[in-house]
């Protein structure tokens, strides 16, 4: 290894990339879990859940690899903190959706056919921000190589601004499926209206860190 590259090390951008495509891949194993809880398979649900714990482990040893990286580089066209703080949001994404696999491995709750597609359009949308949320971790190493500056900073600002709308929907669809079940409550048992709650927020967290990572990723590129 040569001086300069001993100086500067090697560059972790290309590294947090994959991360957010290990977290993505948490991301939507929500889908086939929550299609298996609506068909009370309660067995997938479980075999899901051990993919989710894969899944999850594999985007933390990226996580220690990039955590490696970064202390080991002298210069960065972005602050190392900044850098830590992004990483450390993806992971926070990761773990909400773990969280939700293990909730679902609590208890079996069923779903009654009128809330099916509440719940369905809910998490469909909590997958869209984080693929969203991918689109812009694929431009990290170009956007390293152009000083965060540029055309193609812009369209990373643009994808910003769009996984800050689809959060908002999120968030739209979450209190349309929390105001149905809650209309339905004298005909829902106490426990049940809890896990729904657990259900809302745990996805409703997967959204709100993955937008915060996007927040993270503006303030690189504007330098504020």
């Amino acid at each position: 290894m040569g001086l300069m590259q001993k100086f500067f090390g090697t560059s972790p951008f290309g590294a947090l990339a994959e991360h957010t495509k290990k977290v993505h891949d948490c991301v939507e194993l929500l889908g086939p879990i929550v299609d298996a809880f609506v068909a009370a398979d309660h067995d997938k649900i479980k075999e899901l859940h051990h993919q989710m714990s894969k899944a999850e482990h594999e985007a933390d040893e990226v996580k220690t690899e990039i955590r490696d990286q970064i202390s080991k580089v002298f210069l960065l066209s972005v602050g190392k903190h900044e850098l830590l703080k992004f990483l450390s949001a993806q992971d926070d994404v990761a773990d909400a959706a773990e969280d939700f696999s293990v909730i679902m491995l609590l208890r079996k709750t069923t779903l009654p056919a009128e809330l099916k597609d509440d719940f369905l359009a809910f998490v469909k949308q909590i997958i869209l921000v984080s693929e969203h949320l991918l689109g812009v971790a694929d431009e990290l190493a170009v956007l390293a190589e152009v000083s965060f500056e540029g055309a193609v900073a812009d369209r990373v600002l643009a994808t910003i601004d769009k996984i800050s709308v689809e959060e908002w929907n999120a968030d739209k669809l979450q209190r349309k499926f929390a105001h149905h079940y809650y209309s339905m409550e004298d005909r829902l048992d106490p426990t049940t209206l809890v896990f729904y709650d657990r259900y809302c927020r745990t996805l409703g967290e997967v959204a709100n860190c993955a937008e915060k990572c996007a927040k993270i990723m503006r303030s690189l590129i504007v330098g504020q």
